[in-house]
């Protein structure tokens, strides 16, 4: 094998329901982004539970970088394999400003306890740089609370960023943004992939968003009932009647067209 990542009839069961049912998935390293979308309930969050460490799977295996098995790891171990997880929600430190956010983050895997111990082992010029990459380079003197629902989500990137993350993993990055900051949180992904190394993978319901991301030609992976009901360019799953039954519905689809 030559993938990034390779997930084999993963199942999930939380007391008899199955959450993810045989579900098979692989990206190849060459990818830069993965689009995971489908209903509520089709098992996308789970399985970013699984691939982080945070939910373990009832049968299946997950091999990252063809030899890692993160389903055995913990989540500190998956994150410092280079696994990395933004959920839905921002989880910045509201008291601290953008550039001690970045400090903190900078830190975690060197189990320091203080912001002086952090400013002394962290790249001030790695932090900038990141920031300016995110568009809040004005805002690292501010503290993390005053800053819109957007500003948030882009700064947790860029803590997670500053990680050098061999896989990012964006829970709905779009969810009550509004349309520009949304047009922002594009380019930014974009950003991403152009002056990185990262794959990033998202979860996301918002279509057109979706249809943005995915207008480079990256893969898109349809969940439904725990499994993958369809795959390939957005063009092809927009087209699968599997997945306008299950998800898109024709009105949808229509207006996309």
């Amino acid at each position: 094998m030559d993938t990034l990542l390779y997930v084999e009839n993963l199942t999930v069961s939380f007391e008899g329901f199955l959450a993810l049912r045989n579900l098979n998935l692989i990206v190849e390293r060459t990818e830069r982004v993965r689009l995971l979308i489908g209903p509520n309930g089709a098992g996308k969050t789970t399985l970013f539970d699984v691939l982080t460490g945070h939910v373990a799977p009832s049968a299946g295996r997950v091999l990252f970088r063809d030899t890692v098995n993160l389903a055995a790891m913990s989540p500190h171990a998956i994150a410092n394999v280079g696994v990395i997880r933004k959920f839905q929600t921002p989880s910045v430190f509201p008291g601290h400003t953008v550039f001690e956010n970045m400090l903190l983050a900078a830190g975690r895997k060197r189990f320091v306890s203080t912001l002086a111990a952090w400013r002394a082992f962290t790249s001030h010029e790695a932090i900038v740089a990141t920031l300016a990459q995110m568009g809040l380079a004005g805002r690292a003197g501010d503290l993390a609370g005053t800053l819109s629902h957007g500003e948030k989500q882009w700064l947790e990137i860029a803590m997670l960023l500053v990680d050098d993350p061999t896989l990012l993993l964006l829970d709905e990055p779009a969810a009550g943004m509004t349309r520009p900051e949304k047009e922002r949180t594009i380019a930014l992904i974009e950003g991403i992939v152009a002056r990185s190394s990262s794959c990033v993978m998202l979860i996301e319901h918002d279509m057109e968003f979706v249809r943005r991301v995915a207008r480079q030609g990256h893969r898109v992976t349809v969940l439904h009932e725990g499994t993958v009901l369809s795959e390939g360019s957005l063009d092809r799953v927009q087209a699968d009647e599997r997945v306008i039954e299950a998800y898109l519905g024709r009105g949808k689809v229509r207006g996309a067209a």
